[in-house]
């Protein structure tokens, strides 16, 4: 099993499926997909594992994983999700953005710690375009 396996079991609790071990394996050589076309269901969440576990393995990757998807209850369950790798590495910063949500700033508070921001497309795209909703 290699490092980054490894690595993806220990934050997960599980094996990688095989397409997780190929983006891990790419995220380690620096081969990084610019989308993902995955089905319902086969853990597209988990690309914030993978992130996580490559970094700690020492890939050269953005300090930054930005989460996007286009309904609030996915943000919640993908909040849950990065919470989670939070109490397995307690270094990692995770702010979400989404209606009704005010962003906490943890992922702005340290350029160089790891972080993930979860969030939907028009808050995400709002901050991106320096106006974000409520800011």
């Amino acid at each position: 099993m290699s490092k980054i396996d490894e690595k993806i079991r220990q934050l997960t609790g599980f094996d990688p499926f095989p397409w997780q071990r190929r983006l891990g394996n790419a995220m380690l050589s620096g081969d990084l997909p610019t989308a993902l076309d995955i089905p319902t269901g086969l853990g597209k969440t988990s690309v914030m594992a993978i992130w996580l576990a490559a970094c700690l393995v020492g890939a050269k990757l953005p300090r930054r994983l930005v989460y996007i998807v286009d309904r609030r209850v996915v943000v919640d369950q993908a909040t849950r999700v990065a919470e989670e790798l939070r109490e397995k590495h307690r270094s990692l910063r995770l702010s979400t953005l989404r209606g009704q949500f005010a962003d906490n700033g943890d992922w702005l508070s340290d350029t160089s710690g790891l972080a993930i921001v979860v969030g939907t497309v028009d808050m995400i795209g709002s901050r991106l375009l320096f106006s974000g909703y409520g800011v």
